[in-house]
């Protein structure tokens, strides 16, 4: 026979950590990260150099 209960909670278990982690984490923890890291969160694009060190747009005739 099948042990239902241990089903159960490792059911319970998983569905738990998944609204804990799409409620508290992705929504309080990672803003809150990005917003004490600044410019840095971004370094792999443009966003994370100073203004003065990005190029500027380029710019194609309209026709």
């Amino acid at each position: 026979m099948i042990p239902l209960a241990f089903l159960v909670q490792i059911a319970f278990i998983v569905a738990f950590g998944v609204l804990l982690d799409t409620l508290v984490v992705r929504s309080l923890l990672v803003p809150a990260l990005v917003a004490d890291i600044g410019p840095r969160a971004w370094w792999p694009s443009t966003l994370a150099r100073p203004a003065a060190d990005r190029p500027l747009p380029v710019r194609t005739p309209a026709g």
